[in-house]
């Protein structure tokens, strides 16, 4: 698996597109939002690609998939933030769908290379 080394895969790209989209609306929202929300998004928003190049960097199937699932609960946390300022009107909802979009792909992306990794060493897996 030789795709130029992490840069190269899609859904670390897009983990890298979503920690930029995050970092501008977190800083448009620091009249609105409580800071704590905002670190929190950013520091979700970090794991994600981090979690990602670790991963892949990693000599062992199994431990990579321990990086993806790490990856997707980032996922889950910024997902629960944005529910958070979409309750609370904290943020425009343009910005919000513009996110949640890149959430869903990203979502699609993390489940692909989850799926691949199973396939490529299944017999590192637990049963389910």
């Amino acid at each position: 698996m030789n795709f130029r080394g992490y840069h190269g895969l899609t859904v670390w790209n897009r983990a890298v597109d979503l920690v930029e989209l995050i970092y501008h609306l977190t800083t448009e929202l620091t009249a609105s939002a409580p800071p704590e929300v905002l670190t929190a998004m950013r520091r979700s928003a970090l794991a994600l690609p981090t979690h990602l190049a670790s991963g892949f960097q990693t000599p062992s199937t199994l431990t990579y998939l321990r990086h993806v699932h790490a990856a997707q609960l980032s996922l889950g946390e910024i997902e629960t933030h944005l529910v958070i300022l979409n309750r609370l009107q904290w943020a425009d909802t343009e910005d919000t769908q513009r996110l949640q979009s890149l959430l869903t792909h990203l979502d699609q992306l993390l489940g692909c290379l989850e799926r691949y990794l199973a396939e490529e060493s299944p017999s590192t897996l637990p049963e389910s």
